[in-house]
Parts: structure tokens; C-alpha cells; sequence
């Protein structure tokens, strides 16, 4: 499997503007264009207002794809605007369906290990003024996904994502994700999931207490705001 890169972003914090406060964010992105080097902690100059959330060794890099956009666009007629997801990197001729946990793509010099889907937030539908947005793609499975930086390198938008490994093909981003917002229905999926060791840690701990807890739909920091 190769991908190609769309286009590669980089944020900045900026402050938004909320009816009862303000908060801060780095969900908007710009575009790079030329040579960018990656770490363990992910891209030069990219940075994260919620470090709770965001970043780290296992979140290093947010990938959305073109298939993703696609989808929304064909299916709801929402044409979404580039990193519209505030992802690092959109990748094109895949979807969340055709990425499973534990992929391994060599790009450039650089390597990659996808170890979770991403966890959208309502800052995706109040930031893209699109109501129910969050909502969408939690119930279509299409929340893109993060890597992990396995060997430091710069890359380009030229390069592509090449598939050196993959473990697990049965398990999906897309299908992780089903399993996660339907605990309920899904107790045995998810016990396979969880003995996967490249789960990162802290997704981990998550989808364990959805799993005790049998949770099913959205949880409030996804609530929709507009």
C-alpha cells in the first residue's frame, strides 16, 4: 500500500471567542510546503494549547484522510474546507476503514506507527460553524487517527506513506472506533483490542472504562457547540 500526502500542516495558538469565555487552541493550521522535520513529539513549530489532549509520544502526529472528506461530502453535502479536522497531515486514497492499529509506513526517512484513533472533540463543530459535525463523525467512524514517531526524519508533501508492516488487519481504525462509541454491543471486540500492546496508553484507559462502564454514543466533551 502507498499513500500520498495531500498537504501537511502546522498550528499556532490563538485564542477563540466563546458566548461565556474565551479558550485557547491550536486547531488551526497553515500549510507547509516545503521540507519539515519530525520527532518523537511530532512536527517542528507545531504546537498543542491542550496538552492533556493533545500531543505527546502517542499523539504525536493527527492524520485525517480524503476519503473522509469525500465521504462527508457525498453522503451529508458537506464540502469541508482543508483541515477542517486540524490534522496534521491529510492523506489521500484511504479512508479510516482502510487504516488499522498497529501499521507501520516508512515516509521519506521518517517511521510511523499507528496506535489510535483520533478522539474528536465540539471543537470541531464550533470551529467549522457546522452543527452536529462532531456528532457525524463520531457515529460514521471517521475521526482520522495518530501516530506514533518511530525513527525521526524530515518529509514532504511529495512523499508517500509506504506500508512496511500491518499486525492486525482486522482491526480498523473505523472499527475501533464502532467498538468504542457501542461498548455495549461489542464487549468481546473490545477485549482484542485492548490485549494489543501498541494500544497507547491513555486511549487505552478510555476505552477500558467504556468497556466497565458499557457505554454507548458520544460523551460530553463531544457535545456539539455551535
Amino acid at each position: 500500500m502507498k499513500l500520498g500526502i495531500k498537504d501537511i500542516y502546522v498550528g499556532s495558538e490563538k485564542t477563540f471567542k466563546k458566548k461565556d469565555s474565551d479558550f485557547k487552541s491550536s486547531y488551526e493550521k497553515q500549510k507547509i510546503n516545503e521540507d519539515i522535520f519530525v520527532d518523537t513529539l511530532g512536527f517542528k513549530n507545531d504546537t498543542h494549547s491542550d496538552k492533556i489532549s493533545h500531543g505527546g509520544k502517542d499523539r504525536a502526529l493527527c492524520v485525517y484522510t480524503q476519503g473522509a472528506y469525500d465521504f462527508l461530502n457525498n453522503k451529508y453535502k458537506i464540502n469541508l474546507k482543508e483541515c477542517s479536522f486540524g490534522e496534521n497531515i491529510t492523506l489521500e486514497n484511504c479512508d479510516d476503514s482502510d487504516i488499522c492499529l498497529g501499521d507501520i509506513f516508512i515516509c521519506a526517512n521518517a517511521v510511523f506507527e499507528v496506535c489510535q484513533p483520533r478522539l474528536p472533540c465540539w471543537k470541531i463543530s464550533f470551529i467549522s460553524r457546522i452543527k452536529n459535525l462532531t456528532s457525524i463523525v463520531v457515529k460514521e467512524g471517521k475521526t482520522g487517527f495518530q501516530l506514533r514517531v518511530l525513527k525521526k526524519g524530515k518529509i514532504c508533501k511529495n512523499d508517500e506513506f509506504i506500508l512496511q508492516e500491518r499486525k492486525y488487519p482486522h482491526i480498523s481504525i473505523e472499527f475501533i472506533n464502532k467498538c468504542f462509541y457501542n461498548a455495549k454491543e461489542n464487549e468481546e471486540n473490545i477485549k482484542k483490542i485492548l490485549d494489543i500492546e501498541i494500544l497507547a496508553i491513555a486511549y487505552k484507559k478510555i476505552l477500558e472504562k467504556r468497556y466497565l462502564n458499557k457505554s454507548i454514543g458520544i460523551t460530553n466533551y463531544q457535545e456539539d457547540k455551535v
